[in-house]
């Protein structure tokens, strides 16, 4: 059985690095002892209104630092999403706003995560699930779980992964954007479980809400992954004809990882089924993608391949360029 999982796609995971300090502890220092120093100089007849107007500053400060964070994240920058959801929370603690808060140490805890820093992501988690759950709000409730789920699958925790998943499920309803995450990540859970109808079940569910929604990059994952089910369950046809939806999808979304995994996967299943020519245009697409991106070792990945399929096919000056690139003794 033909295997394409690639680390961008369906659940995140990653594997491990040294753990650190949250960003930009400093500046909320220096926030806090200029909003003393403000408080202590300010009369009590203008106090609150200057209180409620440094307070809507700082939530318009975090939401403009999420901004850019959420865009290095779905550019797979995660060293730079980091940073600026790092300023995201701080400037939350700064006036005490608890659901901010929440939101950014899930967002903080899913960069950890995709640095393969899986300490500092259980941390930030466990932080925003505590919070979450003393302040009663559902949904964070239901997100700090499904992320905490994500990272127990990242692990290989499956059960703890699958009972995190099961909670947050119920407490958002089904029009809610995060239903859908939901979803496919039990969706993604249950495909490698085996338990394929169910993951049938799961992921189309999450594919009918995102397309309704035209969540274009949520679509593309849903996708790529129900290419996997057929491909798991021997419909090569289906796999393929998912695969090029998907590409579809993140195309629309202008999601490039999504593309080049996709691209990827149809290489794969292309040459599975004996289509070694396009397999090998799609491999040339990925690896321009993955070079443009900076992403040496998926560039050197789909090198390999095409080094391969390009011997089989007979053409060896082809063969050595893509043998070289894949040794790293070649840049193109």
């Amino acid at each position: 059985m033909t295997s394409f999982w690639h680390p961008d796609r369906g659940i995140r995971s990653a594997g491990s690095a040294s753990p650190g300090p949250r960003p930009r502890i400093a500046a909320l220092a220096r926030a806090a002892t200029l909003s003393l120093a403000a408080a202590l100089a300010l009369g009590s007849c203008s106090s609150a209104p200057k209180r409620a107007a440094e307070e809507l500053a700082r939530k318009n400060e975090a939401a403009q630092y999420a901004k850019l964070a959420d865009d290095f994240f779905f550019k797979g920058q995660y060293s730079q999403a980091l940073s600026f959801y790092g300023e995201a929370l701080d400037a939350h603690l700064s006036v005490d706003n608890v659901e901010g808060a929440v939101l950014s140490r899930n967002s903080i805890g899913r960069a950890f995560l995709a640095l393969g820093r899986a300490v500092d992501a259980e941390r930030e988690f466990a932080d925003a699930l505590r919070d979450a759950r003393a302040y009663g709000a559902p949904t964070l409730v239901a997100q700090s779980l499904s992320n905490m789920g994500e990272l127990h699958y990242a692990r290989g925790e499956r059960e703890a992964a699958g009972a995190a998943f099961a909670e947050a499920e119920p407490l958002v309803s089904a029009s809610d954007p995060l239903a859908a995450v939901i979803a496919h990540n039990r969706g993604v859970l249950a495909l490698a479980l085996g338990e394929l109808d169910q993951a049938q079940a799961y992921l189309g569910r999450a594919e009918a809400a995102n397309e309704r929604a035209k969540r274009w990059a949520a679509l593309g994952t849903n996708r790529y992954v129900l290419a996997s089910l057929a491909n798991a369950r021997g419909d090569a046809a289906g796999a393929l004809a998912w695969a090029k939806k998907a590409l579809e999808a993140d195309k629309r979304g202008e999601n490039s990882l999504g593309i080049g995994a996709d691209l990827e996967a149809l290489a794969l299943l292309s040459r599975k089924a004996g289509e070694a020519g396009a397999a090998l245009d799609y491999y040339r697409r990925a690896l321009g993608l993955w070079l443009s991106l900076g992403r040496d070792a998926d560039a050197q990945r789909c090198a390999k391949a095409l080094a391969e399929l390009a011997e089989g096919l007979g053409e060896e000056a082809l063969a050595r360029r893509y043998a070289a690139m894949a040794a790293g003794s070649s840049a193109r």
